[in-house]
C-alpha cells in the first residue's frame, strides 16, 4: 500500500495532467467542426451540442438559442490512489474535496 502514493503522484504530474489539454481539445475540435458546417441550420447545430454533451454525462446549466455550456466534475483516479496509499486518511480528504470545493469541467459552445 505504500507504492500507491508514488504511483499515484506520478500518474497525477505526468498522465492526468497531459491528458487534461486533450481532453479539452476534443470538446474544441468538435465545436468547431460544427460550427464550420455550412449545411446546419442553427437548431440542428445547437442539437448536435446538445447530444455531445449528454452522451459525456455533463449537465447542461445554461441553454439558450445562442450558447450551450455545459458542466461536469471529473474524478481523479490518481488522486484516488494516492489517497488509498495514505492509509485511506488521504482519501477521505479527496472525496470531501470533490463534493464541496472541486470546480466542474465547463464546456461552452456558441453558434
Amino acid at each position: 500500500m505504500i507504492f500507491l502514493f508514488p504511483i499515484g503522484l506520478y500518474f497525477y504530474f505526468f498522465v492526468e495532467r497531459k491528458n487534461r489539454a486533450t481532453y479539452q481539445k476534443t470538446f474544441d475540435d468538435f465545436g468547431d467542426k460544427i460550427s464550420k458546417n455550412t449545411t446546419l441550420t442553427d437548431n440542428q447545430k445547437l442539437n448536435k451540442y446538445i447530444n455531445m454533451l449528454t452522451n459525456n454525462d455533463y449537465k447542461i446549466t445554461t441553454n439558450n438559442s445562442k450558447m450551450i455550456i455545459g458542466e461536469k466534475k471529473i474524478i481523479s483516479m490518481s488522486l484516488i490512489t494516492m489517497g488509498i496509499g495514505t492509509y485511506f486518511v488521504g482519501l477521505i480528504i479527496y472525496i470531501i474535496y470533490f463534493k464541496f470545493f472541486q470546480k466542474p469541467h465547463i464546456v461552452e459552445f456558441s453558434v
